[in-house]
């Protein structure tokens, strides 16, 4: 049995709650050299930006800046961790990739969503 290498670059689209930092803990344990967090505001504990090499907080919904700050920073490999609070969908302002991606989707519960932004 092989191994493969842990990605030199690590992307984490952070929600809440502990699983962003033991996620970026492991990761850093593993050999990943550098791990960029996109981080929501009111959803992403800021403790995160003591785990990881760079964070940017962006509001939920905005799709288009998240993509642009992981190919800004070179980001090939990237995992979710952590929730989005259903409360906070209310407040969902996307931009218009977000608006595309969901118009797009015949079912547009959260695992098509997440599903396609993973796509």
């Amino acid at each position: 049995m092989t191994t493969k290498a842990p990605p030199d670059i690590l992307g984490i689209i952070a929600g809440n709650g502990v699983y962003p930092r033991l996620l970026a803990d492991a990761a850093r344990k593993a050999g990943v050299e550098k791990i960029i967090a996109a981080a929501f505001t009111n959803e992403t504990d800021p403790v995160l930006a003591q785990h990881v090499d760079v964070i940017e907080w962006m509001r939920i919904g905005q799709l288009n800046r998240l993509l642009k700050f992981f190919n800004e920073h070179k980001v090939h490999y990237g995992i979710m961790a952590g929730q989005i609070a259903p409360k906070n969908l209310f407040d969902l302002r996307p931009d218009l990739k977000a608006l595309l991606l969901l118009g797009k989707r015949k079912q547009r519960n959260a695992e098509s969503i997440f599903a396609a932004i993973a796509d």
